[in-house]
């Protein structure tokens, strides 16, 4: 019976591979959902540089008093749902 050959150029994923495989796909999706929101923002609300860079500082801002813990995700997505928008 003969042995199979296997690709002498061919590196095995390391754990550490995987983990940067898995954080870039998570940084492209965000970007590409920023990008739909903010096309939307221009297109459909024909805000311009001013108001969608005062939307993104917002959101900065909101991000991060998520990160010091004064504000909690859970919180802004009940909000959200009163209001008829449900992310799920």
């Amino acid at each position: 019976m003969k042995k199979k050959r296997v690709n002498p150029r061919r590196k095995p994923a390391t754990q550490a591979d995987v983990e940067k495989a898995k954080r870039q796909a998570q940084t492209h999706a965000i970007n590409m959902v920023w990008a739909v929101f903010f096309t939307a923002l221009r297109d459909k609300e024909r805000f311009g540089y001013k108001r969608l860079r005062r939307v993104w500082d917002e959101v900065n801002y909101i991000s991060d008093s998520i990160d010091k813990g004064y504000v909690k995700l859970d919180d802004l997505v009940n909000e959200l749902a009163e209001y008829g928008i449900t992310l799920e």
